[in-house]
């Protein structure tokens, strides 16, 4: 990157970014996307709706578009604040197929942001995370006692029924900073074997017990992440970037 590039030079149709909620809180949330258009001359930007859609009723306090550019020998992520001008569910493409879109209206002003641990892949059809946890001596499996899901690189997202077969579930009595063992299974699209295999040790920062009526959701963080599986997760977690925005966009990304 040239320090003198402008944002009309980097923010261009086709350009993978992600859209950033609540950049500067202790838990921002990120979102694969991609550029469908630009007016700059209006700092008008219109993005891909993500797989998992923001809408007018989803509660944040403020939007980043962000993006990765080479600096030098380094990359490094460059965004801009702007906020949500109009929702789109049948926005024209140049091959008048109809998607989901957000206009967004930017300030311009690029700044350099750091979201490595922002961004949280859901769990869906292509990438997937099994995992087995350890708690109280008892073990305890994902798609069976709870679900995985989502994940980034400091933790996972977990639901968990409060009941198994008409009896309580042991698991759900999970309480802040309790600890247990996890060991989670990265799988890949078409592979047989999994990508990764990583133990490490968890913490509960978070309980929600009203997430919804059969399930409560807990939030851990990883403990004792070790430098060649937190290289490992980072990169199945940006091969699932490129994959969701693969198929927001249905062009190739790099």
């Amino acid at each position: 990157m040239n320090m003198n590039q402008n944002i009309e030079e980097i923010f261009t149709p086709s350009t993978g970014v992600e859209i950033i909620l609540n950049l500067n809180s202790l838990n921002p949330i990120a979102a694969s996307s991609i550029i469908y258009d630009t007016n700059h001359n209006q700092n008008i930007i219109v993005v891909a709706q993500p797989l998992r859609n923001i809408t007018p009723s989803t509660p944040f306090d403020e939007m980043h578009l962000t993006t990765l550019l080479k600096v030098d020998i380094n990359k490094k992520r460059f965004g801009i604040k702007c906020k949500p001008l109009t929702f789109h569910r049948d926005y024209a493409l140049f091959d008048n197929s109809k998607v989901g879109a957000i206009t967004v209206e930017y300030t311009p002003n690029l700044i350099e942001t750091n979201i490595r641990s922002a961004y949280r892949m859901q769990i869906g059809s292509n990438f997937k995370v099994k995992a087995k946890l350890i708690f109280n001596n008892n073990s305890y499996y994902s798609n069976r006692d709870f679900f995985v899901r989502d994940i980034s690189i400091n933790g996972l997202g977990v639901a968990i029924p409060i009941k198994l077969n008409g009896k309580p579930n042991s698991l759900a009595t999970l309480k802040r900073h309790n600890r247990a063992v996890v060991g989670l299974l990265l799988i890949i699209p078409s592979s047989k074997q999994p990508f990764a295999t990583i133990p490490l040790k968890v913490e509960v920062t978070r309980v929600n017990q009203s997430h919804s009526e059969n399930h409560i959701f807990v939030g851990l963080k990883f403990i004792g992440l070790t430098p060649d599986k937190d290289v490992q997760l980072n990169k199945f977690i940006h091969m699932a970037q490129l994959d969701e925005l693969r198929r927001l966009s249905r062009i190739d990304v790099t």
